[in-house]
This record gives C-alpha cells, structure tokens and sequence, in this order.
C-alpha cells in the first residue's frame, strides 16, 4: 500500500468513516477494471460508508423498540382470515404511509387472528426504514405510567413517549383498567395525539371500552382522539394459529367453518 493510500485510510479513520477505510484498498483496485467517471466513483465509495451505517442503525432501532419478536409482512396469512381487511388494505398499510401522516391503526378481533403478528411486521418494516418504534402491552405501560406518576416524573415519562414514530399497544382491553388507570391511558393517548402513529390491538368494540377504561367521560376522549386520524380494522375468521395445530392433526379440519376467501372488509376510515 502506498503511502498516499495510507494517508488517506487515516483521515477516513479520524472522520470516523470506518467502513469506507476498511474498503477502500479493495475499492481502488476494483475502480482500475471500470471505466466509471469521478462523480459515479465517489458516490460508490460513500456507499461503502452508507449501507452499513443504516443497517447498523436499523438493528439498533429493532434492538430499542422492545419488540418480543420479529415479524415480517410477507408471512402474514391474509388467506386465512374471513374479512376484515383486503390485499389492497394490507399494501397501503405496508406502504407506511399512515405513519408519515401520523395516523392510528387499531386492529380489532378475538384473540388468534394475527393482530399482533401484523403489528410487530409493520413496526418492524418501520424501524428497517428509518423509523423509530416502541413496543408495550397494556398492561405493562400502565404499570410503567403508575411507576412515574408515583416517582413525580410522570410529564417526563409522557415527553419521552411523544419522541417514538410509532408507539404499539399490545392487548388492549383483555384486563379492565382502574379509574387511575383509564386516566394515565387517556393521557398517553392525549400526548400522542397529531405527533405520532399508535398501533392498538383490541379483542373489544369501541361500545365497550367505557366498561375496560371503568369511566364512560374518559372512555369517550380516549376514542375521541385515538379515533380522529385512525384506520380501523375488525378481523374476523378462525384463529391464526389453528392452522399448525390442524397440520399436527390436534383440531380435525372438517370441524372447522368453511374458510371464505372474501374480498369484503369491515373498516373505517378517519
């Protein structure tokens, strides 16, 4: 290696461009079989740095949103569920865009369906992305809004949680809230409203969350604000997860309904 080589491999290093001073030994040599021009072999060499760094950045967006797991949008089953959302609805979906707009999605229906598994493939095409994602059940956030409001940093807890593009509640509604509770939610959501996308899943209809948030007034300005940019989705269909059990012959498939392939869902647009 010569020594005008050398010396430009430690500034790279000094400016912190690792990758690139790593590559560019290799990167040169490759350059004398190509007949590219200056301007194509600088935007190749900064590339070197680029990839990296956002894949690097991804994992540590992944790493931060607290996700259980890793879920992808191509391995949801929309086949098996019996309405609720199409494939055009699942495409805009996967597209993002509600989060650019700082819109809702709730995704509603019993247990079984996949509402989480699409929740997290989302958020994971969004951390991927650029995007910022946290990830809570109900259960756990009001534990963890109890915890601040109990230690007099509650405003700071909320402020942090306006930071993140998406924020996903998990399981709404399978445990009633207190008073305190259905307060600290609603002050979540409040936080959250027009600065960032939640992503709910809820096995309740709307008519029945003054009986989870035990309070009929604070029940209606929770879905008054959740609801005023939000996409909402009631699946419906066998659960999601019976179909490995019938691969193992656990659940006879005659028994089952009839798995219809509509086309027809149930959704509101706000």
């Amino acid at each position: 290696m010569n020594a005008i080589v050398e010396t430009v491999e430690t500034r790279m290093r000094e400016l912190g461009l690792e990758f690139m001073a790593a590559g560019l030994e290799s990167f040169l040599e490759s350059q004398t079989r190509q007949d590219n021009s200056l301007a194509q072999s600088l935007a190749d060499l900064m590339e070197i740095e680029s990839l990296p760094r956002k894949e690097r950045a991804a994992r540590s967006r992944l790493k931060l949103s607290g996700m259980p797991a890793i879920k992808r949008i191509e391995d949801f089953e929309l086949d098996w569920l019996n309405g609720g959302m199409t494939r055009r609805q699942l495409a805009e979906l996967s597209s993002l865009a509600f989060v650019a707009r700082k819109e809702n999605l709730i995704l509603m229906g019993p247990s079984g369906l996949g509402k989480t598994h699409l929740m997290l493939a989302l958020a994971h095409k969004a951390c991927m992305t650029g995007h910022t994602a946290w990830y809570t059940s109900c259960i756990d956030l009001m534990e963890d809004l109890t915890r601040a409001r109990e230690q007099g940093r509650l405003k700071r807890r909320l402020t942090w949680l306006r930071k993140p593009h998406i924020i996903l509640v998990d399981e709404v509604g399978y445990e009633e809230l207190t008073r305190e509770q259905a307060n600290l939610f609603f002050q979540l959501v409040n936080a959250r409203y027009e600065h960032g996308s939640m992503i709910l899943t809820t096995n309740k209809a709307f008519g029945r969350w003054a009986e989870i948030l035990n309070d009929e007034a604070i029940a209606t300005a929770t879905l008054d604000r959740l609801l005023h940019h939000a996409h909402v989705f009631s699946l419906k269909g066998d659960s999601y997860r019976m179909k490995d059990r019938m691969k193992i012959g656990v659940v006879d498939p005659v028994e089952t309904p009839k798995k219809r392939n509509s086309e027809t869902a149930e959704n509101r647009n706000f």
